[in-house]
């Protein structure tokens, strides 16, 4: 059986494909930003169709058996469309890619006819992500984001317990409700909420979060006034939280300055509340479901502080956080979803997050020599003496990530002893804040021993400390309050990677590098080894490690113009859609409906 899953609308999306025709569960995934470069892309997932169906060698989609849709909103704008033809004549595009007419276009075009199709409630897909991704054969599955969910996983069914959000009918203790409960401010829009009041948008929760770090040099002050009412079973209403709220001002100011007390203050806050709220759903979701194992994704579940946290509760035995638990990881729990509701019965535990395709391209010499680069062989010993020299290299190798973190195959790697070396990151590569923290990673068999953090953090979604001997060691992972989000690597699952960790340490006493996310400001983690040199050129990155190669700079490298890189990326994505509409949808259904909207728009503009 091969079942494609999908997110189709609204931020994130992308495609996932399954597959156990080889006798064993077969896993890639991807989101469209990764493929088109528009950070958090709204774009209809063509390319990432496209570029699953070419994991498993399939030239079209006659050759799925099923493909299961993410239903964003169980309200659309007309029957039929998630995105609606009105919306479409009006070019509607609030924000990002949101191009509701192209969208329109091929979500109305795009060809299942030979194939079978499912729709799957938003935060049953979250939960499918994490249960069906984890080791366990029983678990409670708790979703915390736009929407809440609590589920009970057992052998190869999720039962649903309590569910609201996304305009889907509301399930209190299994039992669906006759009236829908959820037009309020829950917990994670009060966070998006407080980050909108410091300056970001609905993706800044991380910005949030590494600003609380900083609130203890301060002293306390409370900016807002939680609602000690809120909690109502596992609904949790902060309406009363957000009403006191409403004559403050978004900040404004630069982001150097933003480190002050009231503006930590409120990030503290809001990173406090977070934590109450979560951990009593989980109190919850062990009452309810008396499961010995936790399941988590949504938004929330990057949030590495209260995942410590649960760990510390003694809630659970064990905890598994699926890795790509923002939106990113829909189309995988559409995907599993859809797989295990059709009969699928291999079982596949997420060991790794390396879902993409792994790379082909064999000949970085072309790349090279195109851009006058030197590059040669190169191996982990060379790397880490590179490292410790203070060059910041950018890996690039084997499948991608799947999820938000980079951990090793799309990474930036730098040594975390330089008192200067978050400066030179956040400013001459990133060009991000100067408060964000950078992220250790360390050898899962050997973890430092100045480090309190699980023992195994593959993923890089849990909070760690450094030893108060040690900050001034390794300042460049320690972040503001003394802790670290640590990615711990196995030997048998990056090899390569391991090897230059313990060559690093081996040279140094220092047994962890330096490992942040591969790209720049405002646009998504590379994916392919044009995007790495793109990146490369653009920024203060010293070197690459690609294709088992080190690539540097040479006198005759071209002093290149950024914008005019990215503009021709654009360009050629824009022609990658184009072949892909010939070769996904209809195109008699294409060309009839875009000929409707123009003529429609153009009969508007003249009737005035």
């Amino acid at each position: 059986m091969i079942v494609l899953g999908l997110k189709c609308h609204s931020h994130d999306t992308g495609a996932a494909i399954i597959s156990d025709e080889s006798g064993e569960l077969v896993v890639h995934a991807i989101s469209e930003a990764r493929l088109n470069r528009r950070k958090h892309s709204f774009a209809y997932p063509l390319m990432s169709i496209s570029y699953c169906l070419d994991c498993l060698g399939l030239s079209s989609l006659d050759q799925v058996d099923l493909v299961c849709i993410d239903k964003h909103m169980e309200t659309w704008p007309e029957q039929g469309s998630q995105f609606g033809y009105e919306n479409a004549l009006n070019r509607y595009q609030p924000r990002y890619d949101d191009n509701h007419r192209w969208n329109y276009l091929a979500e109305q075009s795009i060809d299942f006819s030979g194939t079978n199709v499912h729709w799957i409630n938003h935060v049953d897909a979250h939960a499918a992500s994490a249960y069906y991704a984890s080791p366990f054969n029983e678990a409670a599955v708790l979703i915390a984001e736009g929407g809440t969910g609590i589920y009970h996983g057992t052998g190869g069914a999720l039962t649903t317990i309590d569910r609201l959000g996304y305009l889907g009918n509301t399930y209190r203790n299994g039992k669906k409700l006759k009236r829908r409960e959820d037009r309020f401010v829950n917990s994670s829009f009060l966070y998006d909420r407080v980050s909108e009041l410091l300056g970001y948008d609905i993706f800044g929760a991380g910005q949030t979060m590494a600003l609380a770090g900083y609130a203890h040099q301060f002293e306390i002050e409370d900016i807002f006034n939680p609602d000690p009412e809120r909690f109502d079973d596992f609904i949790i209403n902060h309406d009363k939280t957000v009403f006191g709220m409403r004559e403050m001002e978004a900040y404004g100011g630069d982001d150097g300055d933003i480190v002050q007390s009231r503006l930590c203050n409120l990030a503290r806050q809001a990173q406090q509340t977070l934590e109450e709220d979560i951990l009593y759903l989980a109190w919850l979701a062990r009452k309810k479901t008396r499961a010995k194992n936790l399941c988590l994704a949504g938004g929330a579940a990057l949030n590495c502080i209260i995942n410590r946290k649960i760990m510390e509760s003694g809630l659970f035995r064990d905890v598994f956080i699926q890795p790509a638990a923002s939106d990113e990881g829909i189309p995988l729990g559409c995907a599993l979803s859809g797989y295990y509701s059709s009969g699928g019965e291999k079982k596949w535990h997420m060991a790794h997050a390396y879902l993409g395709r792994p790379l082909t391209e064999p000949d970085v010499t072309n790349l090279a020599e195109t851009w006058q680069l030197e590059a040669h062989p190169t191996g982990p010993e060379e790397i880490a003496q590179l490292l410790a020299s203070g060059t910041i290299i950018g890996r690039i190798a084997g499948a991608s990530e799947y999820g938000p973190r980079a951990l090793g195959n799309r990474s930036i790697l730098a040594d975390p002893r330089p008192a200067d070396m978050k400066e030179r990151l956040n400013h001459g590569i990133k060009h991000r804040e100067g408060f964000r923290p950078f992220a250790p990673s360390c050898r899962a068999d050997r973890p430092p021993e100045f480090f309190d953090t699980p023992a195994n953090s593959p993923f890089m979604v849990v909070a760690g400390r450094v030893s108060a001997s040690h900050r001034g060691i390794v300042p460049c992972v320690t972040h503001a309050d003394g802790s670290c989000r640590v990615q711990t690597v196995a030997k048998d699952i990056n090899p390569d990677y391991y090897a230059a960790i313990d060559a690093f340490g081996e040279l140094t006493g220092v047994p962890l590098l330096v490992n942040t996310s591969f790209n720049d400001r405002d646009e998504p983690i590379v994916e392919t080894y044009e995007d790495a040199v793109s990146c490369f050129l653009r920024t203060g990155l010293d070197a690459l490690w690609m294709g088992g190669q080190l690539v540097v700079k040479t006198g005759a490298t071209p002093k290149v113009d950024g914008k005019k890189i990215l503009d021709e990326t654009a360009l050629r994505v824009e022609r990658n859609y184009t072949d892909l509409i010939e070769r996904l949808c209809d195109g008699e259904t294409y060309i009839a409906l875009a000929t409707k909207l123009y003529e429609d728009e153009k009969e508007n503009a003249e009737s005035g």
